[in-house]
C-alpha cells in the first residue's frame, strides 16, 4: 500500500502481505484526528456519557456525601459530579495532576 502527496509521489509505502490471513484488516486507516473524535463522541452520546469540550479543569475533589464520586471544577465557572472521569488531553493531564491529591484509583491507558 502506497500513499502519494497531492503531486502523486509516494511518501510512504506499506507492505502488509505479513499480516495477511492474520488479521481481518490487513490495511492502514487514515483519518484526521477531528474525525475521529466526532465519531467518538457521538458514540458516548449515544450510551449516554456527557463529553464537555472544550473544558479546563481547575480543581477535582471527593464529594462529600458519596466517596464514589468526584466533583469536577472548570475554569468557565461550572462544576460537575462524576462517578468516572477521563482526561484525554495528553501525559500532562489536568485530570492525571489532581488525581494523587483527591486519593482516588486512577486506571492509565498509555499509548
Amino acid at each position: 500500500m502506497n500513499y502519494y502527496d497531492r503531486s502523486f509521489s509516494v511518501l510512504l509505502g506499506i507492505d502488509f502481505n505479513g499480516i495477511i490471513g492474520k488479521t481481518s484488516f490487513p490495511f492502514a486507516l487514515i483519518l484526521p484526528q477531528h474525525a475521529t473524535e466526532d465519531v467518538l463522541i457521538k458514540k458516548l452520546t449515544s450510551v449516554g456519557v456527557s463529553v464537555f469540550r472544550p473544558y479546563k479543569v481547575v480543581g477535582m475533589h471527593k464529594n462529600s456525601k458519596d466517596s464514589q464520586f468526584v466533583d469536577v471544577s472548570f475554569e468557565n465557572g461550572q462544576s460537575i459530579t462524576a462517578q468516572y472521569v477521563i482526561g484525554a488531553d495528553g501525559s500532562k493531564s489536568a485530570v492525571r495532576i489532581w488525581i494523587p491529591s483527591i486519593n482516588v484509583p486512577m486506571l492509565t491507558v498509555t499509548h
